[in-house]
């Protein structure tokens, strides 16, 4: 396992904390540059409830189309420099519960995850639905995740 550490490059002041899952969906509450937002994320896909508002086809592009992106309501605040930096926040965190799994076998016994998930930003257009905002290798490189750690959760695996 690679240990990458970053704290020298982050902006000042940046923040990530998840704040809740639901639904297949993570929260997490930012800072970033002197400003507070919360954005989401979609990890897993969603069943059409019984009772919604939408067609089954509407769902499926405004909930599941959003799969493996970070988005926010307001698109501009989805910088690369924010995006990389999300992610480089979350891995270091997930770095440190790597390391805490790695140090207790005996209660992890063979589970260590080998992949990082780095989301990218989309953001919403009427007639196209979600649209990628960044590649994935910029992101990945600009926030500094080893190649071989990396997965886009955007594509089947």
């Amino acid at each position: 396992m690679t240990l990458i550490c970053n704290h020298g490059t982050q902006p000042s002041r940046a923040r990530v904390s998840w704040r809740l899952s639901y639904q297949g969906k993570h929260e997490y509450d930012c800072s970033f540059l002197g400003s507070e937002f919360r954005v989401s994320v979609r990890v897993a896909r969603e069943r059409y409830p019984v009772f919604c508002n939408m067609s089954e086809v509407e769902f499926e592009r405004w909930e599941n189309g959003q799969s493996g992106y970070v988005t926010h309501s307001d698109p501009s605040k989805l910088t690369a420099e924010f995006v990389a930096t999300f992610n480089r926040l979350r891995f270091e965190e997930w770095q440190q519960q790597v390391q805490i799994m790695l140090r207790q076998p005996e209660k992890y016994a063979d589970y260590t995850p080998k992949h990082f998930p780095v989301y990218v930003g989309a953001c919403y257009d009427k007639t196209e639905g979600w649209v990628r905002m960044h590649e994935f290798e910029f992101i990945r490189a600009l926030a500094g995740i080893p190649e071989h750690i990396a997965i886009d959760p955007t594509v089947l695996h």
